[in-house]
């Protein structure tokens, strides 16, 4: 566990499957592509139904989506359930699932997590840059991790990473070729914390654009009913008393993530380990936990926010 107060330790650098902190960083890359640049790109889906899918996945998991592609679930059963359920799922896949696809729900009425939501989003961004959804990773590179300087995030699974572990044995590397933008960026304390900072001063990123989009993914896009939280673009925000907490987590077969700030007190945290989720997810709560100690000092900066 480490902080942005803290220095950091020896390990810091080493790269795990991070999900929190992919779908953080692909958040910031996301807001600098809005939709209406992306809604010609959506590939092979109805055209009535375009438009609002990609609108509802650029502000939040409202896009209607189910949770994972159609197809996806069985095939994993059959060939890499206990292994790499994704696999074998490919770009051309993800297509053919989106033919098949029917919502769950109107565009951007109902909070439904999607990870194909998130998947699919990031091949449309591809897309709309004038690639293929194949095109995901580079396009990353050079719009986010590149000028942030992250040398350790990427969506390569040949580099050397730490190796995960579910159900107390060892992992194989996570491989999502069909769904990268959902969860196959791997990163490190190190540069999760570079990105924390970041956040936390969006002025001093490199170029406007930029700029813009750490800013932008701060931003409540609404209410989670019953719960007393805002979603922001990836990130959950909750209001403390002249603060906010924003955090992420995730967690795979293999590895969890947790990362959060507090943008009052300039205080953030990233929290990793190579152990797939449990149930209660202590893991997790330890962390928010610990976040929320480091923003008990009362800060001179009020942040609110409003939906």
């Amino acid at each position: 566990m480490c902080t942005a107060q803290d220095p950091l330790r020896s390990d810091a650098a080493r790269r795990l499957r991070a999900g929190a902190g992919s779908k953080a960083i692909a958040a910031t890359g996301r807001s600098r592509t809005g939709p209406a640049a992306c809604t010609g790109a959506v590939p092979d889906a109805p055209r009535r139904r375009a438009p609002h899918v990609v609108h509802a996945c650029h502000r939040s998991h409202t896009s209607g989506l189910p949770r994972l592609p159609p197809g996806l679930l069985g095939r994993a059963v059959r060939g890499g359930w206990f292994s790499n359920p994704y696999a074998g799922f490919s770009e051309d896949d993800l297509l053919v699932s989106l033919r098949r696809t029917r919502l769950r729900d109107r565009p951007g009425n109902r909070l439904l997590y999607s990870n194909f939501g998130g998947g699919l989003l990031g091949h449309v961004l591809a897309r709309a840059a004038g690639g293929t959804g194949s095109d995901y990773p580079a396009l990353l590179a050079e719009r986010v991790t590149g000028p942030l300087g992250l040398t350790d995030t990427d969506c390569d699974p040949n580099r050397p990473q730490a190796t995960g572990h579910w159900h107390d044995r060892p992992r194989p590397a996570l491989l999502m070729p069909g769904l990268t933008a959902a969860g196959a960026v791997r990163s490190s304390a190190r540069d999760l914390l570079r990105v924390l900072t970041a956040l936390l001063g969006p002025e001093t990123a490199p170029g406007p654009a930029l700029r813009t989009a750490l800013t932008e993914v701060q931003r409540p896009r609404l209410s989670v009913p019953r719960t007393g939280s805002r979603l922001c673009l990836i990130w959950n925000l909750r209001l403390r008393p002249g603060d906010a907490l924003l955090h992420h987590s995730g967690g795979t077969r293999g590895f969890t993530a947790f990362a959060g700030f507090l943008p009052g007190s300039g205080t953030g945290l990233v929290a990793l380990t190579n152990t797939a989720p449990t149930p209660l997810a202590p893991f997790v709560q330890s962390a928010y936990g610990a976040l929320r100690e480091l923003g008990v000092t009362p800060s001179a900066t009020v942040w609110t926010a409003r939906v």
